[in-house]
């Protein structure tokens, strides 16, 4: 595994002397060789860093560069998820990197503070942090995140030496979705990453299927789900609301939403997506098509009244769009679980 060789200098009556030599980096280890991280060591000086972390090394200051708040992307960068990784050493920060690079848009960060500066910034998909950090800890930055409406919404993983349930119930209570020691393997981060990830997927489904109802499907959630922080339980309840609101209104707009929700429209967008899946068009149309079924199972209302009740004001595009959702027709729907085919 290692490719290492032994050789033997002897000299006979005097004794012999053996000597063994490894490679250094870890190009020559074969691609089923897991490495397990800590951070016992301390790397003053990343230049002699194989050339794939100096790459991740280079393309990151380009990704930083700009003041504005924009980032250069590729088109591929673009059509991915963006992972932050918040860790004060140098070479665990690059190798963390090297893990997820080929998955994810990873942004760097060297400390708490410059975590939450780039969480502001950046607005990513998920956070990977190390506890123990100068200028603001893992767990303080994981506080600051939740308290704050802008990036409650984004799932953390904390990483530490510390192994006691104390610090794991710690790191809980501050709002982290997931708690892992040091050392670990490369494999076993990705895996909770993945785990977590297919559950937020699972909770976004959750949530979709129940827009109509938040609070029944409050009470049916899996425990097993992450819960919801009370800053997107508010978004999502006022959003909710305001929906119902203008429900009939067909000259509302997402700029509408955002106006009444007073948060940034690239806030929003984000936040939206995160909690439900949906685009905001796409949020829209679900809550009306939604609402559109809800009427059509009490059998008070005609298709066309019913389109104009939910603000979608040409019947055949009201009928396209709810046949899209539940692969059926309007009537085809109201003979199938109207009241009048119940009695």
């Amino acid at each position: 595994m290692h490719q290492a060789t032994i050789s033997v200098d002897s000299k006979l009556g005097e004794g012999s002397c053996f000597k063994t030599t490894f490679l250094k980096g870890k190009e020559h280890y074969e691609a089923t060789v897991e490495f397990i991280l800590d951070d016992s060591v301390k790397a003053e000086d990343t230049t002699s860093l194989p050339c794939e972390f100096a790459e991740a090394r280079h393309d990151d200051s380009k990704q930083d560069a700009p003041d504005d708040g924009t980032v250069e992307t590729t088109p591929r960068q673009k059509a991915q998820a963006t992972m932050l990784i918040v860790e004060d050493n140098s070479e665990l920060r690059v190798f963390l990197r090297s893990i997820f690079v080929s998955k994810f848009r990873v942004v760097e960060a060297v400390d708490g503070l410059d975590g939450w500066n780039k969480a502001l910034k950046y607005l990513p998909d998920i956070i990977i942090s190390d506890v123990m950090m100068p200028q603001k800890d893992g767990l303080e930055l994981t506080k600051d995140l939740r308290a704050d409406m802008t990036t409650s919404h984004i799932p953390v993983i904390l990483l530490t030496a510390k192994n006691s349930i104390e610090s794991k119930l710690e790191g809980m209570e501050y709002g982290a979705d997931d708690y892992i020691t040091k050392p670990f393997s490369a494999a076993y981060l990705e895996a909770r990453v993945d785990n977590l990830l297919a559950q937020r997927a699972k909770l976004q489904s959750l949530y979709r299927s129940n827009l109509m109802n938040m609070q029944a499907d409050e009470e049916r959630k899996d425990d097993e789900q992450p819960e919801m922080s009370s800053h997107d339980r508010k978004f999502m309840d006022k959003l909710v609301e305001i929906m119902e609101k203008n429900m009939d209104n067909g000259e509302l707009v997402v700029d509408d939403l955002v106006s009444e929700l007073a948060v940034s429209r690239s806030v929003f967008f984000k936040k939206l997506k995160t909690l439900t899946g949906l685009a905001p068009i796409e949020f829209i149309k679900e809550m009306r098509i939604k609402r559109a079924a809800q009427l059509i199972e009490t059998g008070e209302f005609n298709m066309t009244q019913i389109s104009y009740m939910v603000g979608i004001n040409d019947p055949r595009y009201f009928s396209k769009c709810f046949k899209q959702r539940f692969n059926m027709t309007p009537t085809e729907y109201r003979d199938t679980y109207g009241k009048s085919c119940k009695l």
